[in-house]
């Protein structure tokens, strides 16, 4: 693999999606989203004097953060390739790893700015509106916190990209990850708590079957790490953390990072899993229209 190509399809790629309008409608959005779910929530918790930590809107940004992982990799492949420029791509002196690692590493590049930008418009709107004290904690676990959600939003870009990979239409693409998102997202935590209840009628949140089963879903790791809840999914599990994530200033930062630590391994490993079996897919597909 020639870094020098990879670095060239990756350049094209985040060129391609700073120029779709469609895109940037989208981001525009969702800025707008973050900005006023900040606002309202910062309202709420600075009328009960919580520290900037707590303000943060963790459920908005997790829920509407995986729509910016689909749209830039949706049709990563499958618009290159209905277009036969990715036929034409493959004629120059490249190969297919260099192609798709390109299109990961520009998709990944242009989810980074755009995950970094929306923390710095949720904590900007608190400190202009609300003026709270930023200090070295809270600088930090921001930081971290951008990390995981970077990783957790990532693991949505995955599933994007290798989808795109295995489909003939982007219409399709995006219908199954759309679908996806909704579950995940969504109704993932309503859809458990109703089947438990009723093969086992079991309604408490501590069953070990409910944790088990949590487990499969990226959204619990990352609200574990977080915020230290079990789900942010609607009419999911509700807990009383002990722990109140990363953004708990009881514990520190070091304690925090052990008690998720297992959490944060699934974050860090699944979307490189994700990856490797895109990389894997693209390298064995046909690609001829």
């Amino acid at each position: 693999m020639k870094s020098r190509n990879v670095f060239v399809i990756a350049q094209k790629e985040v060129a391609d999606h700073l120029r779709d309008s469609g895109f940037l409608v989208l981001l525009a959005t969702y800025t707008l989203i973050v900005f006023a779910s900040t606002y309202m929530y910062g309202s709420m918790k600075h009328e009960a004097g919580s520290v900037l930590l707590s303000s943060i809107n963790v459920k908005m940004i997790s829920l509407f953060g995986p729509l910016i992982g689909i749209v830039l990799g949706f049709d990563a492949v499958v618009r290159e390739r209905k277009s036969g420029s990715l036929n034409v791509l493959l004629t120059h002196p490249l190969f297919r790893d260099n192609v798709i690692a390109g299109k990961l590493l520009g998709s990944m590049l242009v989810l980074a700015a755009i995950i970094v930008f929306s923390v710095f418009v949720s904590v900007g709107t608190l400190l202009i509106f609300y003026g709270a004290d930023v200090g070295q904690t809270e600088l930090v676990r921001i930081a971290v916190f951008t990390v995981l959600t970077f990783l957790y939003v990532s693991i949505f870009l995955g599933i994007a990209v290798l989808i795109s990979t295995m489909v003939k239409d982007g219409t399709d693409s995006l219908t199954y990850n759309v679908v996806i998102w909704l579950f995940i997202g969504i109704l993932f935590g309503g859809v458990l708590k109703a089947a438990v209840v009723i093969l086992t009628g079991d309604t408490s949140n501590e069953s070990v079957l409910i944790t088990q089963l949590l487990n499969m879903s990226p959204l619990h790791h990352y609200a574990e790490a977080v915020l230290g809840e079990l789900d942010l999914s609607f009419g999911g599990f509700n807990s009383e953390p002990v722990i109140g994530g990363i953004f708990d200033t009881g514990y520190s930062l070091t304690q925090c990072l052990k008690e998720f630590w297992m959490n944060i391994v699934v974050l860090i490993v699944t979307p490189i899993v994700l990856f490797i079996a895109t990389f894997i897919t693209f390298l064995r597909k046909d690609i001829t229209l």
